[in-house]
């Protein structure tokens, strides 16, 4: 499936999407602070727009994201952050355990370690796992890009076998 971009929205529809974001976003900050009303809401507006629009419709779309914003912030959510990829090369379905950026062999090697010790195995048992799946005699000479592979290796081993792989990060 070939990757489509976003279709950019008309600016009715957009409006349309920030008036049901700003209305949700009202209801839960009248609930979470009861002595927000009508009055405070008109003066945040005022506020945002330096004295220019009393409404939300007036607002132009910077001034609602700054809105949307606030209210978040008063509901108690904090404002949202805009979507960017995790990294320049992300696409939709990669896979999450591949190569990441800024897990330096020391890491990989040492989650190897974890996992040994977890499944009581010895490094010879991770040297069998290079061997059959890189086609290399030992893990200390596994390329940095293939150490993934007995990461996975492992992982599956333990699921098959029980480990209990609890305090485990991802």
């Amino acid at each position: 499936m070939a990757y489509r971009p976003l279709k950019k929205l008309s600016p009715e529809d957009q409006w349309n999407r920030d008036r049901a974001r700003i209305h949700a976003l009202l209801g839960k900050v009248k609930k979470a602070q009861p002595g927000y009303d009508d009055d405070n809401y008109r003066d945040t507006i005022l506020d945002i727009s330096h004295g220019r629009a009393d409404s939300s419709k007036e607002l132009t779309d910077r001034e609602r994201q700054e809105l949307i914003d606030r209210l978040s912030v008063l509901a108690g959510e904090g404002p949202r952050k805009p979507w960017q990829p995790k990294d320049k090369r992300s696409y939709p379905g990669r896979p999450k355990n591949m190569d990441k950026r800024g897990q330096s062999r020391d890491e990989q090697l040492g989650k190897i370690e974890a996992l040994l010790t977890i499944g009581k195995k010895s490094w010879a048992y991770a040297d069998a796992i290079a061997k059959a799946v890189c086609k290399v005699d030992k893990v200390a000479w596994v390329k940095d890009g293939d150490l993934y592979k007995i990461i996975t290796a492992l992982r599956k081993q333990a699921q098959r076998q029980g480990w209990d792989l609890s305090g485990e990060k991802r």
